[in-house]
């Protein structure tokens, strides 16, 4: 296992750290599920333990996939999941008391603020700037709550919102934007698409008013998504004969869409291939 951590381009940190974000949901799930029913049920120590044992070996795993980027970001992620790594065991030899979940509480809150200010400093473009300042300053205000009873359930929320987010950014990470970006441009998606989520708007409140079958608008919009996703969930169903002419139109048109963002990936896969491989290009 080490020898695939010391590999630079290893794809070894990256799964593993994909299979233990997951791995956070449900103890995440089980402990604010245990701990909201009796804040002083032993099992509720049991999953926090496993939940931040977790989080500090993703945080270790990717300070590896890191480590060919930034030295400064593999260090601090090795930090963080020691301190995590340390929380996990102090919870479960000291016991779920109100000592242990103010020192949880604030070493992820530290570790969540350490990782904006480097944040920042490694990117120092205003819109990354703005964006880490407001997180730092939500992160800052949650200090003064520490000690509040409900405190243990908002960490329980905030781990799942970071490790969903952290999960995000992980997979898309090594997209090319700029090249992304040019694709899209040349093949109008942003017109079609919008075109298509006005389209959807505007049906959702025709069926609404001339259709029986659908009580509200959001129940209009969930079957215009159905029809446009070609998933047909089939709990919903247009009747009058406009509706059935609207889910005609709308059918074609989402087929069009889905048909544009096939050939968008592909493109962009080939193009990508282009810029790595320059023999493949042609004449």
């Amino acid at each position: 296992m080490f020898g695939y951590l010391r590999k630079n381009r290893s794809i070894f940190p990256f799964i593993c750290e994909m299979l233990l974000s997951v791995a956070v949901f449900p103890c995440t799930f089980h402990y604010m599920k245990t701990w909201y029913a009796d804040p002083d049920n032993p099992e509720a120590s049991a999953w926090l333990c496993a939940m931040i044992v977790l989080l500090g070996l993703v945080r270790i795993f990717r300070g590896f996939r890191m480590r060919s980027q930034s030295r400064s970001a593999f260090i601090a992620n090795l930090v963080y999941g020691a301190v995590f790594m340390a929380c996990g065991a102090l919870a479960a030899f000291r016991g779920y008391d109100a000592t242990t979940q103010v020192v949880i509480v604030l070493a992820y809150l530290g570790c969540l603020l350490a990782d904006r200010v480097l944040a920042i400093v490694r990117k120092r473009t205003p819109w990354h700037i703005f964006l880490n300042a407001v997180s730092i300053l939500i992160i800052v205000s949650l200090v003064p709550i520490v000690k509040e009873s409900f405190m243990m359930l908002i960490l329980g929320v905030i781990v799942t919102i970071s490790t969903l987010l952290s999960i995000m950014v992980a997979l898309f990470s090594r997209i090319r934007l700029d090249l992304l970006k040019e694709i899209i441009q040349k093949t109008y998606a942003v017109e079609i698409i919008a075109g298509l989520g006005l389209m959807m708007v505007a049906f959702s409140y025709v069926l609404t008013f001339t259709d029986e079958a659908f009580k509200t608008f959001w129940d209009a919009l969930w079957y215009c998504f159905a029809i446009v996703t070609t998933i047909g969930f089939g709990d919903l169903a247009a009747t009058s004969a406009l509706g059935r002419l609207l889910s005609v139109i709308l059918g074609i048109y989402g087929i069009i869409v889905v048909a544009l963002i096939t050939s968008i990936i592909v493109n962009f896969y080939g193009e990508l291939k282009k810029e790595n491989h320059p023999e493949s290009r042609t004449e």
